[in-house]
């Protein structure tokens, strides 16, 4: 026995043999060294923040932004033909002209003249018509004296009689005309206006039809607004919408920034497209500003406003951050056992960066405000504050 022990010991197998040894060790240790019962792992609440409803009476209000355009914008066309004597002041590119005041005066002396002939036809007219229906009234007489049965419209001199009428409404017509005409060679715009670009001056010959300037109405300006179909709605305005009057309709309020200042100015809306763009998928209301140009500095023509306009006024909306809304109109509410329920709103209005709602909630509702991938009726969840709620 010492002796194999002796041949084993100093044999060039041993190593592997000492190797071989512990690895069946190790085998029979694993066989009795008792295992660890495996256990059902128990998923962890999900932390999210919440809020609380805050409930509120609000006047819904649209945001949008438009260029101020004319209402009315005109060229300045003489009716008569003629030389250029005389021109306001005021007609000068930027020129500010008053409804009805002289702005350009045509050399009227031929239309004088042809409105004296003209009257002087129409008395020789009127002398005609009175010899007819005295000659008239004495055919009838003689008629009536010396004739028998019915007398033709030839003998009574009918015939002459409207002829002569017809004479005379043919020269009243033309002193009318020529009376007209005299007045037109004074031009005046039919609005209080602004002239937009001068292109005629005196001494200039003219003819009817031509294009003296152009001029656009100071008395009110438009500004197409563009709204999506939601905003038209917080409005409470249909498509094709029109105000009976000017004050019916949504107050706008208007801004800009002009010359370092911070500008605003007051309008409303009066009508609205009766289509919806097909390539924006727009709808515009169009607002006016009655004289833009008396206020200073004015709402001129081209300057383009930030526009916020008066909605639809809404009692007792709750009012929410805008993370709170989740897929369909939904929100998170956290319930006495901390475990989500899922509540259909409607969503009414927009305030900044927050959401005017309606529906089955209160004010100590506790409203997920943390993003769910995957939330569900039922799911565990552990409410968190946050940090400026607790502040306040």
């Amino acid at each position: 026995m010492r002796a194999m022990l002796r041949v084993i010991f100093t044999s060039r197998f041993f190593p592997v043999i000492i190797l071989i040894f512990g690895l069946f060790i190790s085998f029979l240790i694993s066989l009795t060294e008792p295992k660890p019962n495996k256990g059902i792992e128990i998923p962890k609440p999900t932390a999210v923040f919440y809020d609380n409803p805050q409930k509120k009476d609000v006047t819904l209000k649209v945001t949008t932004n438009g260029e101020v355009r004319s209402v009315t914008e005109i060229n300045v066309i003489p009716q008569v033909s003629g030389r250029i004597i005389q021109v306001a002041d005021e007609f000068i590119d930027g020129g500010n002209i008053k409804k009805g005041q002289p702005l350009i005066w045509i050399d009227d002396r031929d239309y004088r003249l042809a409105t004296i002939s003209a009257e002087s036809r129409v008395a020789q007219a009127k002398k005609l018509l009175e010899r007819e229906i005295a000659e008239s009234e004495l055919a009838k007489k003689d008629w009536e004296e010396l004739g028998e049965g019915k007398a033709s419209p030839l003998t009574l001199r009918i015939p002459q009689l409207e002829e002569a009428r017809a004479l005379l409404n043919a020269a009243e017509a033309d002193l009318e005309k020529a009376k007209l005409n005299l007045e037109r060679t004074v031009i005046n715009l039919p609005f209080d206006g602004l002239i937009k670009k001068k292109n005629a001056g005196i001494g200039q010959y003219v003819n009817a039809g031509s294009i003296l300037g152009s001029a656009f109405s100071t008395e009110k300006v438009l500004i197409p607004l563009p709204l999506t179909d939601t905003e038209l709605s917080y409005l409470g305005l249909p498509l094709g919408y029109e105000s009976k009057g000017y004050f019916d309709g949504p107050k706008v309020v208007f801004k800009s920034y002009i010359s370092r200042k911070n500008i605003e100015w007051s309008g409303r809306i009066t009508r609205t497209s009766g289509s919806i763009d097909s390539q924006t998928r727009l709808v515009y209301a169009y607002a006016e500003v009655l004289n833009p140009y008396d206020e200073d500095p004015p709402l001129a023509i081209g300057t383009y406003v930030d526009a916020e306009i008066e909605g639809n006024f809404i009692s007792n909306g709750f009012i929410l951050p805008i993370a709170a809304i989740k897929n369909d109109n939904e929100i998170y509410v956290i319930d006495q056992n901390s475990k989500l329920k899922i509540k259909k709103i409607e969503i009414v209005g927009t305030e900044e960066d927050k959401v005017i709602v309606k529906g089955d909630i209160s004010e100590l509702d506790m409203v997920v405000i943390s993003t769910i991938n995957t939330g569900y009726e039922g799911m565990e969840l552990t409410p968190m504050i946050l940090e400026s709620k607790e502040a306040s």
